[in-house]
């Protein structure tokens, strides 16, 4: 089982009284007497016989009334960490680190703005290379952004400019000039959205045989460490409310986020329709 569950279960016995212990993130003797206890007082809860499920099945149940304690969808409670569980869980934590539950981000789906018909990254890739030339020889024009961006592989670097494909780069300078006006240099390095993950490289898309938006230096990556690529919004740091605005602003100018729109490859934004 999770350490941070147990943690959870733990504080959460130590609230009521039932444990004395610190709190360590292992479920020990004591532990489990006193999640039995706990149980006991909530029997009426409890479907038959849940006294004498495993140790681990009777934590379970402890923190899915913890969440439903919360109002977090968690039902059934039966002990079994399924789906239902794991998001019930994830939302403990964000309650417990944000001092709010998660935002429901299924309500907000990326906009389908293409203002500047930005044309679609499929197939053959026909569409981009009629659009934008051929992959790996853009017309570079480089864009002043207004806020202070660092390397994000090497942070001792400085970048004043952003080199893009010229099609896009007067859409980039206004998306970059808005979001710098709505959240200020201080919060932009608070959220770690002056670490630069680079535009042009004429390479391949990792993990496919096409190429990558990159190519045509219609792409940004934005904070890598934190939005790796196999991360899905469960991991990616740039999933969260405080970058509403960010996407919202991206979006409008028609440019496409991989992690909002497949949940993968949060760092990643492009001028390029899926």
């Amino acid at each position: 089982m999770l350490k941070r569950a147990i943690l959870i279960v733990q504080n959460h016995l130590k609230t009521l009284g039932i444990l004395v212990l610190n709190p360590d993130g292992i479920a020990g003797s004591a532990t489990h007497e006193a999640v039995i206890k706990a149980l006991n007082a909530r029997q009426n809860e409890l479907s038959a016989g849940a006294l004498n499920f495993s140790q681990e099945r009777r934590i379970t149940i402890l923190l899915q009334l913890i969440a439903k304690d919360k109002n977090i969808d968690v039902a059934p409670i039966d002990g079994y960490w399924g789906p239902v569980t794991q998001n019930a869980y994830e939302s403990l934590v964000h309650l417990i680190d944000q001092g709010s539950l998660p935002p429901n981000w299924r309500d907000d789906e990326p906009s389908d703005a293409n203002p500047h018909v930005w044309p679609r990254d499929r197939g053959s890739q026909q569409e981009m290379r009629d659009f934008y030339g051929q992959p790996g020889k853009p017309p570079i024009k480089h864009v002043t952004c207004p806020w202070t961006l660092r390397l994000a592989w090497d942070t001792n670097v400085r970048v004043s400019r952003i080199g893009c494909h010229a099609k896009v780069a007067d859409s980039l300078e206004n998306i970059l000039q808005r979001i710098h006006a709505h959240y200020g240099e201080a919060e932009l390095k608070r959220l770690r959205l002056d670490l630069f993950g680079g535009c042009f490289n004429p390479r391949k898309k990792r993990g496919g045989s096409t190429w990558s938006a990159h190519a045509w230096a219609v792409a940004l990556d934005w904070d890598p460490t934190h939005n790796q690529l196999n991360w899905g919004r469960d991991r990616a740091s740039l999933d969260a409310a405080s970058y509403d605005f960010w996407w919202h602003t991206w979006e409008a100018e028609g440019w496409v986020s991989l992690g909002r729109s497949r949940n993968y490859d949060w760092m990643h934004v492009q001028a390029a329709r899926l």
